[in-house]
């Protein structure tokens, strides 16, 4: 009895350590084709690409904080969800370079970039006053202002 027990164990293991090599063949194979794509591109749509990946990260950084009662509270990116919907446009648009699609990729980082200067000047951020911004705030702009100068070479660099 307790050799069957241990027969189905092992062949239980057995097929799991397959199904983690064919799982680990598929990522690595996927990895690869994607290596191929990123290699095929140009040098402005490698960078927007590398900018996004590291770009994933700027929708967690506060961009206000307030003092109250002993106390400084940070308020986060109210626009943070159109961000990251922002950086996966921008990886899709570089793999797929069609004129319409590298126009609307640029309408939609200005579009953004204008916003985010309204958001303070409106007072959007928060209600409660006063209030300053930090460097989550600045970060977004100058990465939209990055994507805005990579979108508009990319543009141009298609229309040559």
């Amino acid at each position: 009895m307790r050799d069957i027990i241990v027969d189905y164990i092992a062949k239980g293991i057995s097929y799991i350590i397959q199904f983690i090599n064919w799982l680990a063949d598929l990522l690595l194979r996927l990895f690869e084709y994607c290596i191929g794509i990123f290699r095929e591109l140009e040098i402005h749509e490698k960078i927007i690409i590398v900018l996004s990946i590291v770009s994933v990260i700027i929708p967690i950084l506060p961009i206000a904080r307030f003092y109250i009662f002993e106390s400084w509270y940070y308020i986060n990116n109210p626009l943070a969800v159109y961000f990251i919907g922002i950086i996966i446009i921008m990886v899709i648009a570089s793999v797929v370079q069609k004129p319409w699609i590298l126009i609307a990729r640029l309408i939609i980082i200005v579009y953004y970039l204008i916003w985010m200067i309204y958001l303070p000047a409106g007072n959007l951020i928060t209600k409660a006053k006063p209030y300053e911004l930090v460097y989550g705030y600045y970060i977004n702009i100058v990465i939209s202002i990055i994507y805005i100068g990579l979108c508009g070479f990319s543009l141009f660099g298609m229309r040559r």
